[in-house]
């Protein structure tokens, strides 16, 4: 289940549900960029618009990227699909996962599957992109989101990545065509950039979801806390959770992703409510977190006294197998 988002909203003034998407701090800009791809397709139609064609979303697990994506997705009518002039459906987006591991004929195959087109285990790769390329025209595939992205980064040598790169500029070359792309997925994405001509990097937007923290973030911290636990839940929450000690608790204990903040507090607040209560505290943070952390209890970060010197990758270090000695 999507933690950040159940529907867009609830109509005629009704109570907000738990699940209904909770605003990113990346989405002012996020629109933005989106709305420039929106826009720069009708320019290419009129011969003049930027090859600037795909948009890069880079960001840690959990940080909203898929999540504030499809909100934007379902908000805006040009991502909708419609009736053309002779009564079929055209859905202009397609959105996939890039399967892993993806090399560039995986990729392809994978994009064929996605708009439900056999592809033959005997075509060459040559064949199967102008397949690719046929299917979008005509079926009027506009925009192409890949979410785990990074997957097609299947191996790190400089060759492999320049070989994505072609395939990635080749769709973004369609004669007489306006495909533009949407990656997204973790930082490893960001290696699909590389290279000395920038062939890629020059045709993109970039924007990075990064990871929340005090006291830049305060703000949007506190306004997830308010609007799960009253608008949402219908709970108190008491002063102690606005203090930035408890502020600062709970973004580190979530590595300062967005959307794992937004499930902390979510089950916080089922818990109290599965206890009968009306307030959410502490408690209900630290015992949750006790329980998908599996930390000791003296490294539980919502009660320890030095709690930044606590690092939640490590939550489980002491049950590790030691390395053996000379390994890597």
């Amino acid at each position: 289940m999507d933690t950040m988002t159940i529907g867009l909203d609830n109509g005629g003034g009704k109570k907000p549900d738990v699940y209904d998407y909770i605003e990113n701090p990346g989405d002012k800009m996020l629109t933005e960029m989106l709305r420039e791809l929106i826009d720069n397709v009708e320019l290419c139609r009129s011969g003049i618009g930027s090859r600037r064609r795909a948009l890069f979303l880079v960001g840690g697990s959990g940080t909203g990227k898929s999540t504030a994506l499809k909100h934007h997705f379902r908000l805006m009518p040009e991502f909708q699909p419609r009736v053309n002039e002779y009564g079929e459906e055209v859905r202009p987006l397609l959105s996939l996962e890039a399967p892993k591991p993806c090399g560039t004929k995986d990729f392809a195959v994978a994009i064929l599957d996605a708009i439900g087109v056999p592809s033959k285990a005997r075509q060459t790769e040559a064949e199967l992109y102008a397949t690719v390329k046929t299917q979008f025209r005509e079926r009027g595939i506009i925009y192409l989101h890949v979410d785990e992205a990074q997957h097609l980064r299947r191996h790190s040598s400089s060759q492999a990545i320049l070989d994505v790169q072609d395939r990635i500029k080749s769709l973004m070359q369609i004669a007489d065509w306006p495909l533009h792309m949407i990656f997204s997925g973790v930082p490893d994405l960001a290696d699909l950039l590389k290279g000395g001509d920038a062939q890629v990097k020059n045709r993109s937007l970039i924007m990075r979801f990064v990871p929340l923290s005090l006291p830049n973030n305060r703000a949007d911290v506190q306004r997830v806390l308010t609007d799960i636990v009253e608008t949402r839940c219908g709970l108190v929450l008491p002063d102690e959770l606005l203090t930035d000690d408890f502020l600062g608790r709970l973004c580190w204990a979530n590595s300062g992703s967005f959307g794992e903040i937004v499930t902390a507090v979510q089950g916080a607040c089922f818990l109290a409510m599965s206890k009968g209560k009306d307030t959410v505290d502490r408690r209900a943070f630290a015992f949750n977190y006790s329980r998908t952390s599996g930390c000791l209890p003296n490294d539980n970060i919502y009660t320890a006294a030095r709690w930044s010197e606590i690092d939640p990758a490590y939550s489980v270090a002491d049950l590790w197998t030691p390395a053996k000695k000379g390994s890597k």
